[in-house]
């Protein structure tokens, strides 16, 4: 019995060493969860790059919908695929339109949802609020430039 209360003892200490650190508190992380001063500030502007448009477009607003085993079309837009999942692959709806076309954002099937093309469907993100015209033209300038991450 004197074994167990030491065992009990140890693990009320620790708890209580973790709840003083602020394990949990949200504390040097940022709104999405990911430790603060690593990658892009989703709070600061946006730029015409892939990791400033992965943090404020696809992480907040896409991921809605577009995560995990059931993202519609298979396209998930989280952190760790939405690259490989949009440069130079085929659109699943409309296969002869690559996702992002480097170079090409007038053809660039991403485009063509986020600015409500009748061709492709229907307008993303879907039922709105949709992006601002700023906030898709630095998309589009972001694929003209190449569509480097």
């Amino acid at each position: 019995m004197r074994v167990s209360i030491g065992i009990w003892g140890a693990l009320v200490a620790l708890v209580a060493a973790i709840g003083g650190c602020g394990g949990g508190s949200g504390v040097g992380l940022d709104a999405n969860g990911r430790p603060l001063g690593e990658g892009a500030d989703p709070s600061g502007p946006m730029t015409a790059s892939f990791g400033s448009i992965q943090s404020h477009v696809f992480t907040p607003i896409c991921t809605a919908c577009h995560a995990g085993g059931a993202a519609p079309q298979g396209l998930r837009l989280d952190a760790n695929n939405s690259f490989a999942m949009l440069v130079n692959v085929a659109s699943a709806e409309a296969p002869s339109v690559k996702r992002v076309a480097p170079g090409d954002a007038a053809n660039s099937y991403i485009i063509q949802k986020l600015e409500g093309h009748a061709a492709v469907g229907a307008r993303m993100p879907f039922g709105g609020p949709y992006l601002d015209a700023n906030t898709i033209g630095l998309i589009r300038q972001w694929i003209d430039n190449g569509a480097q991450k």
